[in-house]
């Protein structure tokens, strides 16, 4: 009997885990605006300054291997949030918004094989991050810090950002991947 219950309350245990990381996902990032595009649905040409292009191996039926996202598109695939201590660039405990990275390559539909993502700054640096780092956390592109859009000179117009307070990230491994001033990622 006692082996019984040890049995039990090991299952309760792995159970009990299981589910707070489910939970730790639905509550790592808060929905701001639901999306207006979705898989499938045509993506409009920019009408404004074109601030990511996504390319590589994509394949939107609507725009082909080159997707390019003006400020009002990009945030119209959802917009989200979360706080994270942004030591690097802010140097304080910060609350952005954007899209998930994984609703951006959803809506590229990018190809089963692919398995990793060339990031490009505008200013020439690239670091290339692991598909299964969308898939697996809420990675962020974001477009606004404590709800003010970021500049070129304050980091943007667009940001990679992982959910630090969320998970448990190795810093030496995840700082690097928390590209700014985004311009370009290459699905490989």
């Amino acid at each position: 009997m006692p082996k019984f219950f040890v049995l039990f309350v090991v299952g309760l245990i792995i159970a009990g885990c299981a589910q707070s990381s489910t939970n730790d996902d639905v509550e790592a990032y808060h929905v701001l605006d639901d999306a207006q595009i979705n898989v499938g649905d045509t993506v409009p040409s920019p009408s404004g300054d074109v601030i990511l292009t996504i390319t590589g191996r994509i394949h939107n039926k609507n725009v082909g291997d080159n997707l390019q996202f003006d400020m009002e598109t990009l945030e119209q695939l959802g917009l989200i949030e979360y706080s994270v201590d942004d030591q690097q660039a802010e140097g304080r405990v910060v609350t952005f918004q954007g899209v998930l990275l994984s609703k951006v390559l959803e809506v590229a539909g990018i190809d089963e094989e692919a398995t990793s993502l060339k990031t490009i700054a505008l200013n020439d640096y690239a670091i290339d991050i692991p598909l299964s780092d969308a898939t697996d956390y809420p990675v962020m592109i974001a477009t606004s810090v404590d709800g003010e859009r970021m500049t070129i000179e304050r980091y943007g117009p667009t940001r990679i950002i992982y959910p630090y307070e969320s998970y448990e990230f190795d810093v030496i491994t995840y700082d690097p991947r928390w590209i700014w001033q985004l311009s370009t990622i290459i699905v490989e």
